[in-house]
């Protein structure tokens, strides 16, 4: 029986601000992120739990351990310094659109899995 549900974040392209990478799931790719560089959590495996956001207004996954880090809808990462995971079509460093449709999907995906008591955990690495 299958208890996890694993997410894989693998960051491609970091630069002083920006930092870019792949969502995916058992080996399919889900979307393109992005996240302030130095704002991000840092690479390693996290818990996800679902908790309202007041910054967000709404409910989002969050990564357990780093403060405040969610994945989110948006569309570029200046201004955000709470370490937010963007989620959508990489456009350029630091910027995705058309986020809503993976954001849901991927909610409903972890909501789906956390209801049925699976953990969900993110594995975030980075190219050297």
């Amino acid at each position: 029986m299958h208890n996890q549900l694993q997410l894989l974040l693998h960051r491609h392209h970091i630069s002083e601000t920006a930092c870019d990478g792949t969502l995916s799931i058992d080996g399919i790719r889900i979307c393109d992120t992005a996240e302030h560089a130095r704002h991000r959590a840092p690479a390693g495996s996290y818990r996800i739990a679902i908790r309202y956001s007041p910054t967000h207004v709404r409910k989002l996954p969050f990564l357990v351990g780093p403060q405040g880090v969610c994945l989110t809808i948006g569309n570029g990462i200046w201004g955000s310094t709470d370490g937010s995971i963007l989620l959508g079509t990489y456009v350029s460093p630091g910027c995705v659109k058309k986020s809503r449709t993976p954001f849901m999907q991927l909610y409903n995906r972890i909501y789906t899995a956390l209801r049925r008591s699976h953990e969900v955990v993110l594995c975030i690495t980075e190219e050297k």
